[in-house]
């Protein structure tokens, strides 16, 4: 399921805040102004693992942009989640939300499905909400599409 929002469609992001896998505590409002990709994966997820190298990919073909990318770890363990961010190299932050309380309060994804990716906008809307996991080649299009949006 992809599901792409007009701007006039798009509704605001819920808070999307908590503790960094390796870190503090992170609050993606602190982001405003820039567009933001939020994956949502679990180190157990078979498709999570297939598409963990697009992702990392998407980030670094997209970062001179000012796109930014948080990955938010679900019902998993921190050491597991650790070594799925080595594994994979992925070089951008993850939350770790092992109840899965950040998903749900999208209310055009799936609540506790994964892999899910959100595209927000500059104002934090919801501009993309993709369902299932990703296929090469849609990522860096897609997001190039809503940094190239003007408001």
């Amino acid at each position: 399921m992809v599901r792409t929002f007009g701007l006039a469609d798009r509704r605001s992001a819920p808070a999307v805040r908590g503790p960094l896998l390796d870190g503090p505590e992170f609050d993606v409002a602190g982001w405003r102004g820039r567009v933001v990709v939020i994956n949502f994966w679990g180190s157990w997820c078979a498709p999570c693992r297939a598409e963990a190298p697009l992702l990392e990919a998407g980030y670094r073909a997209t970062r001179e942009l000012g796109v930014a990318f948080l990955g938010v770890d679900v019902s998993d363990t921190r050491d597991a989640a650790r070594s799925f961010v080595a594994d994979f190299g992925i070089s951008y932050p993850s939350l770790f939300d092992p109840a899965g309380d950040i998903a749900p309060r999208f209310l055009v994804i799936p609540p506790r499905a994964v892999p899910v990716t959100v595209v927000l906008d500059r104002r934090h809307r919801v501009a993309i909400a993709v369902g299932r996991a990703l296929r090469d080649g849609e990522l860096v299009p897609a997001v190039r599409a809503v940094v190239a949006e003007r408001f």
